[in-house]
C-alpha cells in the first residue's frame, strides 16, 4: 500500500475522527518523501500485511532501538500511512521507527489482527539488523486499536513464542489511548465498544482472551500507559482498568495524561517532540527500564 493505493474504509465513527487523521495523512505526504525509508516491505502476503520502516538520516549505524507503532481506527479502518509523520521525531534519536499495517474486520477475524502484529515483531526480530538495528531492543506502541493489540502481544507470551522469539523479545510497551478491555459482558448493549467487538470477533467466546485486561497478571514487561485529557469515556475508563491490573504485577509501570487532545488527537499531537508520549518513548529508547525478575 501506499498514499496512492489506500482503500476507502468509509468513516470513522468518532466525531472528529475523519478530519484529525485526514491532517495526519496529509502531514505524513509532506515528510515522508524527505525521510530515508523503506516503504511496503511485506512480512506476509495479504495486501495489508506489510511496514514501513524509517531510518536515521546518517547511514552507517548499528544496534539502533526500534519502536513498532501500530495505527488504530477500531480494527476496521486505518493505514500505517497515517503515522509516517511521527518518524522524525524517533529517528533522530537515532533510533528505527516502524509504522505498520494488519489485516482488518469485517473481511478478516479475529485473531488476523493479533497475528498479523506477531508476525510482524518475528520479522522485524530476524531481519531488523540490516538495517542498523538492534534485535533485543524491539519497543511496541500504538493508538487505539494499535495500542490493544501491541498491549496483548506484550502480555501474552505465547503469541511470539509460538514464532520461535524468546519471552523478552518485547523491550517496553507504550500504548496511547488503547481499547484494554472488549469483554462483551461489560460493554453497553448496543454501544459503540459492543458493535466494533462483535464486528472484530469471529467467536463472541473469543472477548476475554483478545482483552488486555485479561491477561495483566505477573507482566514483567515495561508498559507506559497514556490517553487524552478529552477522551471518550470508555478510553478513560479502560485505562483505569488496565493501570489497576498492571500495578498489582511485578513490571515498570508509567502513566501520562496528553494534555488538551481528544481521542484521535492524541495520535495527531506526536507531530511535536514535545509531546508526552513521544518524549517518554524517546526516554525508553535511551535508558529502558528493566524487565522485572
Amino acid at each position: 500500500m501506499s498514499f496512492d493505493d489506500m482503500p476507502d474504509r468509509g468513516k470513522l465513527i468518532l466525531p472528529g475522527a475523519m478530519e484529525t487523521t485526514g491532517r495526519m495523512l496529509e502531514l505524513s505526504k509532506q515528510v515522508v518523501p524527505d525521510l530515508r525509508s523503506d516503504l511496503d516491505v511485506p512480512y506476509g502476503d495479504d495486501f495489508y500485511q506489510k511496514i514501513d520502516i524509517f531510518l536515521p538520516d546518517e547511514e552507517g549505524h548499528a544496534g539502533l532501538p526500534v519502536f513498532m507503532f501500530f495505527h488504530g481506527g477500531a480494527w476496521r479502518h486505518g493505514f500505517k500511512e497515517w503515522e509516517g509523520f511521527i518518524a522524525p521525531n524517533i529517528t533522530g534519536l537515532p533510533a528505527i521507527f516502524i509504522s505498520g499495517n494488519y489485516r482488518l474486520s469485517p473481511e478478516a477475524k479475529w485473531p488476523a489482527q493479533i497475528n498479523d502484529v506477531a508476525d510482524s515483531v518475528t520479522w522485524v526480530h530476524g531481519n531488523i539488523e540490516k538495517y542498523g538495528g538492534d534485535p533485543n531492543r524491539i519497543f511496541v506502541g500504538g493508538h487505539s486499536a494499535g495500542g490493544h493489540l501491541t498491549s496483548l502481544i506484550t502480555l501474552v507470551p505465547g503469541y511470539l513464542r509460538s514464532r520461535g522469539l524468546p519471552d523478552d523479545v518485547i523491550t517496553g510497551c507504550l500504548p496511547m489511548s488503547a481499547v484494554f478491555d472488549i469483554r462483551l459482558a461489560n460493554a453497553e448493549p448496543g454501544g459503540t465498544r459492543e458493535t466494533v467487538a462483535l464486528i472484530l470477533l469471529e467467536n463472541r467466546e473469543d472477548d476475554e482472551e483478545a482483552s488486555p485486561v485479561s491477561h495483566t497478571a505477573g507482566n514483567v514487561a515495561p508498559f507506559f500507559v497514556s490517553w487524552g485529557e478529552h477522551d471518550t469515556d470508555d478510553i478513560k475508563a479502560d485505562a483505569a482498568n488496565m493501570i489497576a491490573g498492571l500495578e498489582k504485577a511485578p513490571g515498570h509501570l508509567e502513566t501520562g495524561i496528553l494534555p488538551g487532545v481528544d481521542h484521535f488527537e492524541a495520535n495527531a499531537a506526536c507531530e511535536n517532540r514535545d509531546c508526552l508520549y513521544i518524549q517518554k518513548a524517546r526516554e525508553w529508547m535511551i535508558n529502558p527500564p528493566p524487565r522485572a525478575g
